[in-house]
């Protein structure tokens, strides 16, 4: 199992500038040469102004900020860090995250996630108490649409007769997909189809702001791995198939000794802990 950390990049007052696009491709090159296994956007189509003014950050679109960032790459991963599924149709999103493997060359992770702001669901017209549902139908219709040449699939809010997702991606059977958050109930979806783990360093306060279950510190980690490898068992599957990302402190670019010391004490974890490094854009 492999551990990625992810490197949270922020404009700290400077204006975005780190999604000006010189900017962006700039750090996109410097973090493949350097050996960066990953770059993340995450997704907030339309936050309130009151989540931006108390700890919310501006953001691209995913897919294609993270398709501008293939262009510029040849080797690092892009990944959606993660993508908040209930936002989109789930055709829609198939359709998406298909366009990001094909053109990044089969580049493409996606971690997925159910999403925490009420606000933004109902500007997107998305029921909020629904978010768990359209989750799970959503990843339904996008594996199947992988999986076969036309989706036929009554949906709760759409029906699809012999729609395509054409061009297919590149990577197959499919892109990885992980799951975000700390909950029991993304566990079991890790232990049943998932390729990946994505869970959040979060106190009893910052979990009820996101809406996941508090995780504060290694021993934490450690009993959530436990309980994943349990689940995992129960469908025939080993730890060691899952990757992580995510569990470190908050990380500047002027601070990076305090990083990769954090990093190590992450390696000595154990085995199933090996580091890795991954790059993250807000």
């Amino acid at each position: 199992m492999r551990f990625m950390v992810e490197y949270p990049i922020t404009s700290d007052g400077d204006g975005g500038a780190w999604l000006q696009p010189e900017n962006m491709a700039e750090f996109a090159r410097v973090a493949e040469e350097a050996g960066v296994d990953a770059i993340s956007l995450t997704d907030h189509p339309a936050p309130s102004k009151k989540w931006l003014e108390h700890g919310g950050h501006e953001t691209l679109d995913p897919f294609s900020g993270l398709s501008f960032l293939a262009a510029v790459t040849s080797s690092v991963r892009l990944m959606t860090y993660l993508t908040v599924v209930p936002y989109r149709s789930p055709l829609l999103l198939a359709k998406c995250m298909t366009s990001l493997d094909v053109v990044s060359g089969g580049r493409a992770t996606f971690v997925l996630g159910t999403g925490y702001l009420r606000s933004e669901f109902g500007a997107l017209g998305v029921e909020f108490e629904e978010r768990n549902s359209l989750f799970d139908e959503a990843v339904d219709v996008v594996r199947l649409s992988w999986a076969t040449d036309e989706v036929d699939y009554p949906g709760r809010h759409f029906t699809a007769r012999g729609q395509v997702i054409a061009p297919g991606p590149v990577q197959r059977p499919h892109p990885p997909l992980w799951l975000g958050g700390n909950s029991a109930r993304t566990r079991d979806r890790v232990a049943r189809w998932g390729q990946g783990w994505a869970p959040m360093k979060a106190d009893p306060a910052l979990a009820s702001v996101t809406r996941t279950a508090a995780m504060g510190d290694d021993d934490a980690l450690r009993r959530g791995l436990a309980d994943l490898a349990v689940r995992m068992g129960e469908h025939g599957r080993v730890l060691a198939d899952i990757d992580l990302v995510g569990w470190s402190e908050s990380w500047a670019p002027s601070k990076v000794e305090p990083y990769l010391d954090r990093l190590g004490e992450l390696d000595a974890m154990g085995p199933l802990l090996r580091s890795h490094s991954s790059g993250s854009m807000s």
